[in-house]
């Protein structure tokens, strides 16, 4: 009987012990790895979780080289585009290569209306599909399809429109952009003395910084860690 008793007390004990340590582990602190973790794949699911409207802001203030503040104003948004559709042939089968899901795409016009950038945002399966995607990519003139948006000033902003181009990877995005001039004139064109690298620039840093920055990622309100 003794033998009995002192089987069910030690069961007993086993019981609340884990018990506590159940408690423990529910009521603890994340750790900091735990708290990058949950910030990194809430980052990573942005795309799909914030409105378009807040990917690409309808307007954007940005500085150009000459140190001026000014203005990019959004033309429309595009639907979101296989990268076969939204990319050029070359870039679309190297991001396709590593698991390239869809293209976010939206086109500005810079303040004057004269200057017109198609930034894109490909989502790929993971930060190093991403990060090699684009290793041995040289967009040249070559990258993302420029959208054109109908009774906008950027109507005439076309693929043959396009003059700079621009990648790179960040997290499981890659980053693109196309710029030229919103006239018609065809990018090959443009002199080396046109600059609608700083509105696609410009334009192109914000819509990382939304998906992207914005410092530590438990401190935004968006993010649940």
């Amino acid at each position: 009987m003794l033998i009995v008793i002192l089987l069910v007390t030690a069961g007993l004990a086993g019981l609340g012990g884990g018990g506590t340590s159940l408690y423990l582990e529910l009521t603890r602190a994340p750790t900091r790895a735990e708290i990058t973790a949950a910030g990194t794949a809430e980052i990573a699911s942005r795309w799909q979780r914030l409105p378009a409207g807040e990917i690409f802001p309808g307007t954007i203030r940005y500085l150009t080289a000459e140190g001026i503040h000014t203005t990019a104003v959004r033309a429309g948004i595009a639907p979101a585009a296989s990268c076969a559709a939204a990319l050029d042939p070359a870039v679309a089968a190297a991001l396709r290569r590593y698991g390239c899901l869809t293209v976010l795409r939206a086109t500005y016009l810079d303040q004057s209306g004269t200057l017109a950038a198609t930034v894109g945002v490909a989502v790929m399966s993971g930060p190093d599909a991403a990060e090699r995607s684009t290793e041995k990519l040289s967009t040249g003139r070559a990258g993302v399809r420029a959208a054109r948006f109908a009774a906008t000033r950027a109507d005439l902003f076309g693929d043959a429109q396009r003059a700079r181009f621009g990648v790179q990877a960040i997290g499981r995005y890659v980053f693109f952009y196309a710029a030229g001039f919103a006239d018609g004139r065809p990018g090959k064109a443009v002199g080396s003395a046109a600059t609608p690298d700083d509105l696609a620039n410009g334009v192109e840093d914000e819509v990382m910084t939304g998906l992207t920055g914005g410092g530590k990622p438990c401190a935004r309100k968006d993010i649940r860690c």
